[in-house]
């Protein structure tokens, strides 16, 4: 028996062919597609992954491209997009994802980070661990860090300041504001997933 291993397909599309190339895909190989567009050199590609046996992979290159031909002549698709095919290395997926969270050092007041970094805050910083998990709130998108940023520049120490969290997902924003030394704090949110979250996480 042949062992498979996990493959990256990409096909190139365009804004007109994007759709049908997607669901071809999907159907050829039976898992859903997603769609990477570069801004800055405009090019698109609809990719899968999917487990194959790299003894077929020629015969499946050669599949793919017959299909996509099949969609061209009905003026779906363009005849001769490219097509890459890549297996991926062995890794721990259960893992490796969690090299992409970084530590966020907000000034010299707070250090957000996730519970297997080992990353020491500087001296008199509040250290806020957080994992990220099913609700949205970890440091790392934009929006959030410019409120963490705009919490310790709010911040005065010795006077009573007051936050309220509107829209908490994790819950971030109301733990930094408590280590940071407001209070009262609080935080809601309607989404049931984010509430649990939140309340597990603070």
């Amino acid at each position: 028996m042949k062992t498979q291993a996990l493959h990256h397909v990409a096909v190139g599309v365009t804004p007109t062919n994007e759709e049908t190339i997607c669901a071809l895909l999907e159907r050829f190989f039976g898992v859903p597609t997603s769609v990477f567009h570069d801004l800055e050199t405009h090019e698109r590609r609809a990719s899968v992954y999917v487990a194959l046996a790299g003894s077929k992979l020629r015969a499946w290159r050669t599949a793919l491209r017959q299909a996509l031909s099949q969609l061209g002549q009905g003026g779906t698709a363009d005849r001769g997009v490219p097509i890459s095919i890549r297996r991926l290395k062995p890794q721990d997926w259960s893992e490796s994802w969690k090299r992409h969270f970084k530590p966020i050092a907000i000034g010299r007041s707070l250090l957000v980070k996730p519970s297997w970094s080992r990353r020491k805050p500087v001296a008199g910083a509040s250290v806020l661990i957080l994992d990220p998990g099913l609700s949205f709130g970890t440091g790392q998108h934009p929006t959030t860090r410019f409120c963490l940023e705009q919490l310790v520049a709010a911040r005065v120490v010795g006077e009573t300041q007051s936050f309220v969290d509107i829209g908490t997902g994790t819950g971030i924003l109301a733990m930094a504001a408590s280590k940071l030394g407001y209070s009262p704090v609080e935080a809601f949110d309607f989404d049931p997933v984010a509430v649990r979250v939140a309340k597990e996480n603070a």
